[in-house]
């Protein structure tokens, strides 16, 4: 008596390859929507940090009456930075400052190494969150500079912003901003609306990384090393345009982000807004100055 024996049939060679072809595709499909939805979350995270920024500045005018300078430039010399993150639920890393120190160096001396990162000032999108001093010391950067203000013609009235040269080299210094160098300013100055006036805004992308160490990024505490402005930057050219060139034009380099498109930044009302690189640089520049009189803004 014969018995039938099941046999289960194995693939062929032909059908795993077309297999593993369809599961390939699949992927090529997916994966495009799944960096997006990831890229989509770190831009919402960004924009989070940034109004928290945003806010901290906000609580600082309400505070002391007036906004900190963008970053000074004797005595301690730090930035903004460093100046509300009382403000953003850090008063223990701004207890160990020295504010009286002669030197940007001196006065966090006392900050442990591990503490140097301050993650509201990183863009998650951005590829580098570290400054090398000399190729061995690791010390970190941030990412959101205040605005400066903007340079060359205004295209609404026809004449030029304000920029100062006292200190020669890097580009100079915009003075028509709202975080200028070594002056404080209220919101009480910002003639063009607080809703109207760029604040801060980032400065990550990639191509302003490309074989520079510690010079296009600096430590994230730091306001000006001499002529350089190591907080704040001008407005001279559009987003994602222009960046670290070792050419004198540290103060210069554009704004931009690894965001598609363009980048993020806070108005003076706290309100965070992205903006395209493909935006007119005239109504860009109108947007960067607190009393240009401008009568366009980005929206």
């Amino acid at each position: 008596m014969y018995h039938l024996v099941s046999r289960r049939k194995a693939f062929t060679l032909v059908e795993l390859l077309v297999v593993i072809a369809i599961i390939g595709i699949l992927v090529a499909l997916l994966l495009p929507a799944i960096q997006a939805a990831r890229e989509a979350a770190r831009r919402t995270e960004c924009n989070n940090k940034m109004k928290q920024i945003g806010l901290a500045l906000q609580n600082y005018h309400d505070t002391h009456k007036t906004l900190p300078p963008g970053g000074l430039s004797n005595g301690n010399r730090l930035g903004w930075t460093v100046f509300i993150l009382p403000f953003m639920e850090m008063q223990a890393l701004h207890n160990q400052v020295n504010f009286n120190a002669t030197s940007y160096d001196a006065a966090v001396a006392a900050i442990p190494a591990n503490e140097m990162m301050v993650l509201p000032f990183l863009c998650p999108s951005s590829v580098r969150a570290k400054q090398f001093e000399n190729g061995s010391t690791t010390l970190y950067t941030t990412h959101y500079y205040g605005i400066l203000g903007p340079k060359g013609t205004n295209a609404s009235t026809g004449g030029t912003y304000g920029w100062d040269n006292s200190v020669a080299g890097h580009g100079g210094h915009a003075t028509q901003g709202v975080l200028v160098r070594h002056n404080s300013m209220g919101l009480r100055d910002v003639l063009d609306g607080t809703s109207n006036t760029f604040l801060v805004g980032e400065s990550s992308y990639s191509r302003n990384l490309a074989g520079q160490d510690n010079t296009s990024f600096r430590r994230w505490y730091r306001g000006c090393d001499g002529a350089a402005s190591a907080s704040t930057k001008n407005i001279l050219d559009g987003i994602n345009v222009t960046p670290y060139n070792g050419s004198n034009n540290f103060n210069d380099v554009s704004f931009g982000s690894e965001h598609p498109g363009g980048c993020l930044f806070v108005r003076c009302d706290a309100s965070v807004t992205f903006v395209s690189q493909n935006v007119d640089l005239g109504v860009y520049k109108a947007t960067a100055s607190r009393d240009g009189g401008e009568s366009q803004v980005v929206n």
